[in-house]
């Protein structure tokens, strides 16, 4: 999964924990900070020039993808066969485990 995707899913897994979309996902592991745009139907990702579609499901660029929450902090994801799983609390961090690896995110308001 591309650290591109990762980030897009960061968001919108804080988004659904919050109610509130985050302006800034600053990548926790490499020290880098990305803008995120809201649209009218999601939002996009500044850096990469993906755009997250939010109003009939979850989708990327047309891949459908399947955040699906397990409880109140937890949720897995599907993107075709690949899964993975992560926690969003509805605090400013968000955390991607992939296999073995984990991804932290910080996410933020306005820059």
């Amino acid at each position: 999964m591309s650290p591109e995707l990762r980030r897009i899913i960061a968001v919108a897994a804080h988004l659904r924990a919050t109610g509130h979309l985050a302006r800034v996902a600053h990548a926790l592991g490499t020290g880098e900070s990305f803008d995120i745009a809201p649209t009218h139907n999601g939002f996009r990702d500044d850096a990469s020039g993906l755009e997250a579609r939010l109003d009939q499901g979850f989708s990327v660029d047309g891949q459908a993808i399947m955040l699906t929450p397990r409880d109140d902090v937890l949720f897995d994801v599907q993107i075709g066969s690949v899964r993975c799983w992560g926690r969003a609390g509805g605090g400013s961090s968000v955390t991607i485990y992939v296999g073995d690896d984990h991804f932290q995110y910080a996410l933020a308001g306005a820059p």
